[in-house]
């Protein structure tokens, strides 16, 4: 019952957002899959760092496919780029396992992440709104 609770709330949550509140909740998702799949690999769970880190793949080609290539210019081909990048990066984590590089993605994902809050408060007129 609860489970059918929180993916109704999902569901109206993105239904009703904007296209700068979309973008910050795909970067959400995919640092709580790749947070999870750091923990899930220094636990062992194989299993679940395979469902983690491809939710997390799927994340990034959602963003990827999102991509006004037409409209976003030089823009749009650096993000392409950068999220090919972490589509290899999280590729090779779930080969080797190694932490460290996770971690180092993590990282680079999450400044993004603060950059994209940024502009979505700038969009929406009033820094410190969105997050």
């Amino acid at each position: 019952m609860y489970e059918k609770g929180a993916a109704a709330y999902q569901e109206t949550r993105v239904m009703g957002s904007s296209r700068e509140q979309l973008v910050l909740l795909l970067y959400q998702h995919l640092l709580m899959n790749l947070r999870r799949a750091g923990l899930q690999i220094a636990r062992g769970d194989i299993e679940g760092k395979t469902h983690s880190l491809g939710r997390a793949s799927d994340i990034v080609f959602e963003l990827m496919s999102s991509l006004d290539r037409d409209e976003g210019g030089e823009l749009a081909s650096r993000l392409a780029a950068l999220y090919g990048f972490f589509i290899s990066e999280i590729s090779q984590v779930g080969r080797t396992l190694d932490r460290d590089r996770l971690d180092r993605l993590t990282g680079i994902i999450a400044s993004l992440h603060e950059s994209w809050v940024q502009a979505a408060n700038v969009a929406a007129g009033s820094a410190g709104e969105i997050r």
